[in-house]
């Protein structure tokens, strides 16, 4: 008689099935690290900006002291733990840029660090515009400043440059389908006589396991930040589905997900996220936060109406669930007859 091959056990776990999990989690991991990479950056550079400009206006407070600015530094360096070549550089960051709109969100610190080791203001604002234009990462950025591509360009063709316009991003645009294909996962395991709320959990599961597939089908620019994000208004504590970021408008996108149809009450506890974020989180380069609300059906005449004076703050899409196979829909048939 054939014995059954048993899985072979370490630590009391299944060894094939752990190892299959941990590559899985890996991989989400991966997805999301890669993907939040562009936002949690664009929050580095505002945070070493501020972090400059408090230290400068410190060092302004006691000018007369010879040296105060380096003493300060090296306490700072070692009461935060931070390294002293860090702080430098983000006291001549703020230095070099001392008006906060002036900062670039499709810039990273990386790039920055760069930047601010040119003096020659044109010069360092020709990087900037090129880093831009081309979609250099900070490879391309340092290598193309160590070739001397700037006195390379003849000054005709810098001057282009200046005049050339970055392209804007409208936020309507970027939103403005209304409608989102959900076939790259398999929704049915959703059941339709369970409970609304574990059915939108369920659905944010799956999302977060094809997140990347699931920001292709927003569009371009779109990073992960975060799911059941917590926000406090009025000492009760609620919780944001999933929260995105476009680093190409540059703003955060709030996002609910619902497996019915979409109603008023839903476009205004959105609209009450959206404001909170508006007002408390966010940062002075940024356009406004919006609302995304994602759901199964949305009445168009209710909407409507629902939406009056709000168009510009929340927007409103449905999905399509993944059908079943031909073959499985040949069963089902086959069963009924």
């Amino acid at each position: 008689m054939k014995k059954t091959k048993q899985p072979i056990i370490k630590n009391n776990l299944p060894v094939k099935d752990y190892q299959n999990l941990v590559h899985e989690i890996q991989d989400i991991l991966n997805t999301g690290l890669y993907t939040a990479y562009k936002a949690v950056d664009n929050i580095k550079v505002q945070t070493y900006w501020q972090i400059g400009e408090r230290i400068v206006r410190e060092e302004l407070k006691y000018k007369d002291r010879a040296d105060y600015g380096k003493y300060l530094i090296e306490n700072l360096a070692k009461d935060l733990h931070l390294g002293r070549s860090l702080l430098f550089e983000i006291v001549k960051f703020y230095d070099t840029y001392p008006i906060v709109h002036a900062l670039r969100g499709q810039l990273s610190w990386t790039q920055y660090r760069q930047l601010i080791k040119i003096d020659d203001n044109q010069k360092r604002k020709f990087y900037e515009q090129k880093s831009i234009q081309s979609s250099w990462g900070y490879r391309e950025l340092h290598q193309q400043i160590k070739n001397n591509l700037y006195e390379k360009t003849s000054p005709t063709e810098i001057k282009e440059l200046f005049q050339t316009k970055l392209p804007t991003v409208d936020i309507s645009a970027v939103f403005g389908d209304t409608y989102y294909d959900f076939n790259f996962m398999d929704t049915t395991p959703l059941k339709q006589e369970s409970k609304i709320e574990q059915e939108e959990k369920d659905l944010e599961n799956l999302i977060i396991n094809h997140i990347e597939q699931f920001l292709k089908e927003l569009g371009e620019g779109f990073a992960f930040c975060g799911r059941q994000v917590p926000i406090k208004i009025a000492g009760q504590t609620h919780f944001v589905d999933l929260v995105l970021y476009n680093y190409a408008i540059p703003c955060t996108i709030l996002v609910d997900l619902k497996v019915r149809k979409i109603d008023s009450q839903d476009i205004g506890q959105m609209n009450k996220y959206v404001a909170y974020y508006r007002q408390n989180r966010q940062y002075p380069h940024e356009k406004d936060a919006v609302g995304l609300i994602i759901g199964k059906e949305a009445k168009a005449e209710e909407i409507h109406y629902a939406l009056d004076g709000l168009e510009e703050k929340i927007f409103i899409a449905t999905y399509k669930a993944k059908l079943p196979s031909d073959e499985k829909i040949k069963e089902a048939v086959k069963k009924l007859s």
